[in-house]
């Protein structure tokens, strides 16, 4: 059970954590599950505080490995990302926390060891979304860390915690309350991490309130961006400039705020290409009486809001959302939306303002027209459940070739949400191994062509809201039962094309060598 706070939520920090990871820590060819839990400003009795969780897949069911592998952290856990930043094989995961940021080496024999003070990536603030990249292009993995608020500060300076809201007394912040500062660590390849975050021209002279953060190419240029979703504040969209150094676009290219030019209440993040054009959408999760914001990528040169055009407005204003993401749930060869809901305040359960506390989470189906039409009332029982969830993870963790959902919850259970409903329809996914590029092949484009549909997705450490997916990229074919062309463009720029594929396996494709691996 995940526990975070007390049953008031009395302090914002409270009602903040939410990440897991889905990763094969093991190398067996099945996803692992990492779970975080948290904390209370007041603490707990000795021995009795909560623990984070690895759970082994083992196919039918899923084992806790907490304690063999070393992995039992009772720190107040935030957000996490998977990746092998030593590039030894095995993957490593890096957890922020309210505290001391942790990163945990694996060791490759089932059990991970505490690396933080070596690597120099132990920052002590309220750590928030985080993802590994490299955005130097020398074939190791950078970090960004993004920070909510300064929380120490406010809990010694501001001697009245609360504040009245719609006639309720609330938890204050995060408005009021001074920003935390990100960073941005860069690989020296040694094991060890340079904080760079001045050099690179990502340090902001008014400290915002991050929370998700994804890196990605959204101009197509060959270099690794950073999006990070700031809490009541702009939006910072970092486009790399290709030499060690980033420029704040968003608000140039459309991103920063909602399209009425306010900020807006950004928690959560979904990137892909829905539309199929080539390019990676953005979807940002909001406030309640917000609406999520869907920002349609122009060719890599503007952001359009299509949040109303493509129906995902109207039916987000009555939620408050946090993780979500663009994937393929019915393997129809188009992108749909999942978008994980829960409220801040407790406190509504005993009001008369048309919400609840516990909301369920909405699942959109991608119509194929650049519209969506939320679907969550017929796609079973696991979208009827009322829950505050805040982050949300996707992986096949059943190897079955549709993506399931693993959905956090706040003082509550988790919610696994295994996917029975592809319609028959056919797939592909593709994992990559990297050489002369980072080994997880991080930041690879791959493209699959069937006929004349192209759909593209690229492998990325960090999603959703302080969650990682699987590395693997999927992808849902339709009909079509052979992939006429999958190609795959490696960070290092090369190009490796592989024509004729027969659907519905697994392709394993190493950096240089070609497809390596299939299985069915």
């Amino acid at each position: 059970m995940n526990v975070s706070g007390d049953s008031e939520q009395t302090y914002v920090i409270d009602t903040m954590m939410g990440g897991s990871a889905f990763f094969d820590y093991d190398r067996d060819g099945d996803l692992d599950l990492y779970i975080l839990n948290g904390s209370r400003v007041v603490g707990f009795p000795q021995g009795s505080h909560p623990r984070n969780a690895l759970y082994r897949n083992d196919g039918a069911h899923f084992t806790d490995m907490t304690a063999a592998a070393g992995l039992g952290d009772t720190g107040w856990g935030m957000g996490c990302a998977v990746a092998d930043y030593d590039n030894d094989g095995d993957r490593d995961i890096y957890v922020t926390n309210y505290g001391k940021n942790v990163l945990y080496n694996n060791q490759g024999n089932g059990t991970f060891v505490d690396a933080t003070e070596f690597a120099g990536v132990g920052d002590d603030g309220f750590g928030t979304g985080c993802a590994f990249f490299d955005y130097d292009g020398d074939g190791d993995l950078d970090l960004y860390a993004a920070n909510y608020v300064d929380f120490k500060h406010f809990l010694e300076t501001t001697p009245d915690k609360s504040y009245t809201w719609k006639g309720l007394r609330v938890h204050f912040g995060p408005r009021g309350m001074r920003g935390g500062a990100d960073i941005l660590y860069r690989n020296e390849g040694n094991g060890t991490f340079s904080d760079v975050t001045t050099e690179a021209h990502v340090a902001s002279d008014n400290a915002l309130y991050g929370l998700g953060v994804i890196s990605g190419d959204y101009d197509n240029d060959g270099d690794m961006d950073i999006f990070v979703a700031n809490d009541t504040g702009p939006n910072y969209l970092y486009q790399n400039q290709g030499d060690g150094t980033f420029t704040d676009v968003g608000w140039q290219v459309g991103v920063a705020y909602g399209e009425s030019g306010d900020a807006q209440g950004c928690m959560g993040i979904a990137y892909g290409d829905y539309d199929n054009d080539g390019y990676q959408d953005i979807l940002v999760t909001n406030f309640w009486e917000q609406t999520n914001t869907l920002y349609h990528n122009d060719k890599g040169r503007f952001f359009s809001d299509r949040t109303f055009d493509a129906g995902v407005g109207l039916e987000s204003f009555s939620f408050l959302a946090w993780g979500t993401e663009f994937f393929d749930y019915d393997n129809d060869a188009d992108k749909d939306l999942f978008i994980a809901n829960g409220h801040l305040f407790p406190q509504l359960d005993r009001a008369n303002l048309g919400v609840s506390y516990a909301q369920s989470n909405q699942l959109f189906e991608n119509l194929g027209d650049g519209t969506f039409d939320e679907v969550s009332q017929r796609a079973g029982e696991g979208l009827h459940l009322k829950k505050v969830s805040r982050g949300a993870s996707f992986a096949d963790y059943d190897n079955d070739g549709d993506i399931d959902i693993f959905v956090l919850n706040l003082n509550d259970f988790p919610t696994l949400l295994r996917n029975d409903g592809n319609d028959g329809n056919n797939w592909l996914m593709v994992e990559t191994i990297g050489t002369t590029s980072n080994r997880d092949g991080i930041g690879a484009k791959i493209k699959v062509h069937c006929g004349p549909l192209t759909q593209i997705n690229e492998i990325r450490s960090g999603s959703s809201y302080l969650s990682h997916n699987d590395f693997r990229a999927h992808f849902g074919l339709g009909a079509a039962d052979v992939v006429d062309l999958l190609e795959v463009v490696w960070p290092s720029g090369l190009v490796e094309k592989f024509a004729n594929l027969p659907a519905n396996r697994l392709v394993v494709v190493q950096e240089g060598r070609g497809i390596i691996k299939q299985r069915d």
